[in-house]
């Protein structure tokens, strides 16, 4: 009943890709991810993945009250 994101890291190596809720998305981004390292979140949806905007995804965690900005 929730919508479903990946997070996925860029780069060479260590390659990190994670399906979970939005509400986990913040946990996600801090503890999974090493700091300043680039990602991209998609949204699946319909079975399809939807690339989200860092702009968008803010939009979509202020919409839910989560209190997490990504810059």
């Amino acid at each position: 009943t929730q919508r479903k994101f990946l997070v996925q890291s860029l780069g060479f190596g260590n390659t990190v890709d994670i399906f979970c809720n939005l509400k986990d998305i913040p946990a996600v981004l801090k503890e999974a991810l090493e700091p300043h390292q680039e990602f991209k979140v998609y949204e699946f949806w319909n079975r399809k993945l939807a690339r989200l905007s860092k702009k968008r995804l803010n939009e979509i965690l202020a919409a839910n009250k989560i209190d997490f900005k990504v810059k």
